[in-house]
């Protein structure tokens, strides 16, 4: 027996050490409802869970943008709905002015409402704003101006279909001996078989002036007297208006030929040979091109896109996230623009650059083409319907476009709350505390503390008897 050191005490004491330190760990995690409460821990639980917490908090906030982005679009596309509606009393009032029904003084009253109707337009385009930011004022759109050289024959400048685009200087390439203009035969009447019977002049470039589309040849007042066949010849351009009538033998009579219809210099020939009855033939004129398009990378263009052979029957080419508006002098060469992208800027995602723009145009009537309509006589009441058409499909298309993308976020929405559901569940089943495994442990430990209280207690009497031995 020895007294110098009590072993069995000794023991005891660690074991109770263990026991009330475990006890305090069972208590800490059951008050806290977390498993893990310092690096201590877990130290690599703890690394992985932060990460997790990370990414869930940046999904929430970014579920809260997305609701935000829906909120703003549905903000600009209402003062769109007042848009259209003013537009489609616009286009209305133009209808009705067309009629010579109406007297000057009456084109002059429709003439004062189509003004305020602008006026409002304009308004609603310069103060329509979510959260103070404007938004059809042209401050949220990708904005292009040209540069010095325009040699492709664009007719405006380069419209932003993929807000995305990032800002800087850019060209449009039209390759060399890539232009070729096509005729087509789109509806076979008037006796027309093909499209020859505009004349292979004009696929040599000689009416560069004419508009790109589908051309209307009316034959009427047809007639037949001593086997010579004459009508009217009357053809209208793309956008329903007249460039001119003849009066010329048709058919296999002697003196039919070729005939030139329109303005000089924007004038279609017409083979009269290949008519031979009355009816409307349509032939369409379209450019078939190899567009590609580079953006300025220091003092070099690097392509962006490839080249693409493109057939356009209205002049308009969608190549590289831009669409392209040629005349019919479309012609090899390069236009250099600038992009100024403004678009929106959606951040839906938790990490760096997982966002989504848009592109919200400006809405002024200069901007939709009706800024100087008038409806004062039938040319210019009829000027104004095809104008407010084209603003109208536009306003249209805009609106589709907010519509769209209201619905992508609905989903994105519905994918980021699953998204931080399953990683909060992960993220839980590191951190978090099993209470009723924690709530076992804690009585584990508490019958131990007992027992190892109990037991030191009886290893301190243990050296108590070597008095009774040095007694005896």
């Amino acid at each position: 027996m020895k007294i110098n050191n009590n072993i069995q005490a000794l023991n005891a004491y660690r074991n109770l050490y263990q026991n009330q330190a475990a006890t305090s760990k069972n208590l800490e995690r059951l008050s806290s409802g977390l498993r893990i409460n310092r690096a201590a821990d877990d130290a690599a639980g703890l690394a992985i869970s932060e990460k997790m917490r990370s990414q869930i908090r940046g999904l929430k906030q970014a579920e809260r943008n997305s609701l935000d982005g829906i909120s703003l679009m549905q903000t600009a596309e209402g003062a769109m709905t007042e848009v259209h509606s003013m537009l489609q009393r616009m286009r209305e009032l133009a209808v009705q002015a067309a009629n010579d029904t109406n007297t000057t003084e009456d084109r002059e009253q429709i003439q004062k409402e189509i003004d305020q109707l602008r006026l409002e337009i304009d308004s609603i385009a310069s103060k329509t704003e979510f959260n103070t930011r404007k938004l059809l004022d042209g401050s949220s759109a990708a904005d292009t101006q040209f540069a010095l050289t325009n040699e492709t024959g664009l007719v405006d400048v380069p419209v932003v279909t993929n807000a995305s685009m990032k800002t800087g200087d850019y060209q449009v390439t039209v390759a060399s001996g890539s232009i070729a203009l096509n005729l087509k035969l789109t509806q076979p009447e008037a006796g027309v078989q093909d499209a020859s019977v505009i004349s292979s002049e004009l696929a040599d470039f000689q009416a560069q002036d004419l508009k790109l589309g589908e051309y209307s040849i009316v034959v009427t007042n047809y007639a037949t007297e001593g086997g010579t066949m004459s009508a009217t010849i009357e053809v209208f351009d793309p956008d329903g208006f007249s460039i001119g009538s003849k009066a010329a033998e048709i058919g296999n009579s002697g003196n039919a030929g070729v005939i030139a219809i329109g303005e000089p210099g924007k004038q279609i020939e017409i083979d009269t040979s290949k008519i031979t009855k009355a009816g409307t033939a349509k032939i369409k004129i379209e450019y078939n091109a190899t567009v590609s398009i580079q953006k300025k990378d220091g003092a070099d263009y690097e392509d962006i896109t490839f080249d693409k052979t493109i057939t356009t029957s209205n002049g308009v080419i969608k190549h590289g996230g831009m669409e392209l508006k040629f005349d019919s002098q479309m012609a090899e060469g390069v236009t250099q623009f600038t992009l100024t992208n403004k678009a929106l800027a959606f951040q839906i995602g938790a990490n760096t650059n997982q966002n989504v723009m848009i592109d919200v145009p400006q809405l002024s009537t200069v901007k939709l083409g009706i800024d100087e309509i008038n409806v004062l006589d039938h040319k210019s009441a009829n000027e104004a319907i095809f104008k407010l058409e084209k603003a109208i499909n536009q306003i249209s298309s805009t609106r589709s476009k907010l519509g769209a993308t209201q619905n992508r976020l609905e989903h994105t929405i519905n994918n980021l709350q699953v998204t931080h559901e399953n990683l909060t569940s992960a993220e839980s089943r590191i951190r978090d505390a099993d209470m009723a495994l924690e709530m076992t442990e804690f009585t584990r430990n508490n019958i131990l503390n007992q027992s190892a209280q109990a037991m030191l207690a009886q290893a301190n009497q243990l050296p108590q008897g070597v008095l009774q031995l040095l007694q005896g």
